[in-house]
């Protein structure tokens, strides 16, 4: 598989599982797709053997994307085989499921967490890597707020990709369907 067409393939797989992917019905729906998503081998990426070329990670918090609500993200984390005649440095990329959601009392905790991400892992498909799994929904488990998160319904979500930091950007680079979901919230939430 090839890196470019990791989000048309993420978002194909949450449909074929009956789920929207600007509008997820819950996180852990997600989650069962997204693991299945981190086995899909990919092309292209950093070659050197000890790279860390392919990881994920949980994470969640509050940002300035998401009009500082709580929010809960699965990443993917890419390092990009870039070979350049004159200089050499693998890039870094990033896909992203986030869920938004409403700010409730039981989510108050979500932006001040010790921590903000299970770490990134970067086992392969096999035991390793459900290990991994196992270890990053621990950190989901550990903490009541994210329990709720786990177990409620995100206002919209929206799949994220590009270099460093996907997120960072106004919600005016949403695709159409993103746009009215998030103006949809909106209109509700104010």
């Amino acid at each position: 598989m090839l890196w470019p067409d990791l989000a048309d393939i993420l978002r194909g797989l949450l449909r074929q599982h009956g789920l929207d992917p600007n509008r997820v019905e819950n996180p852990e729906s997600a989650w069962r797709v997204f693991s299945a998503f981190l086995a899909i081998e990919i092309d292209g990426l950093e070659s050197e053997p000890a790279s860390n070329a392919d990881g994920f990670d949980v994470s969640w918090g509050r940002y300035s994307w998401s009009d500082e609500l709580p929010t809960l993200s699965f990443n993917r984390h890419l390092m990009v085989d870039e070979a350049r005649p004159d200089w050499y440095q693998p890039e870094r990329w990033r896909l992203s499921l986030d869920m938004v959601f409403p700010d409730l009392p039981a989510f108050t905790d979500v932006g001040e967490l010790d921590t903000q991400s299970s770490g990134i892992y970067y086992e392969r498909p096999g035991s390793g890597m459900d290990d991994a799994v196992r270890e990053a929904l621990w950190e989901v488990e550990r903490y009541p707020a994210l329990q709720a998160l786990w177990t409620s319904r995100p206002l919209w979500s929206v799949i994220g990709f590009g270099s460093r930091h996907p997120r960072v950007g106004d919600v005016g680079a949403f695709d159409a369907q993103q746009q009215v979901a998030y103006l949809e919230w909106r209109a509700r939430y104010g």
